[in-house]
């Protein structure tokens, strides 16, 4: 499946637990998937590193889904979000 974008929304940061939070949504061709991410990051992490880092871990449970673990599908990215990380 290729991933043709990616939006990262419902932002917060948790002070007592020292977490960031967000929804990250991958768009594929027939459907979009919405996962919530949590990051252990210094409150003042930046902005481009917070959303590698929300999308990494986005990554990380796509691929604990059974049709990617088993082999069955793999993960791709669109040629411009390709483009996006390399920049």
């Amino acid at each position: 499946m290729v991933i043709t974008d990616i939006e990262i929304s419902h932002y917060a940061y948790d002070s007592h637990r020292a977490r960031h939070t967000a929804s990250v949504e991958m768009k594929l061709k027939d459907r979009v998937v919405q996962l919530f991410c949590q990051l252990e990051l210094p409150e003042n992490a930046s902005p481009s590193n917070r959303a590698a880092e929300f999308v990494r871990d986005a990554i990380r449970q796509l691929r604990r889904m059974p049709e990617y673990r088993s082999g069955a599908e793999e993960l791709r990215f669109a040629d411009h979000l390709l483009r996006t990380r390399a920049a």
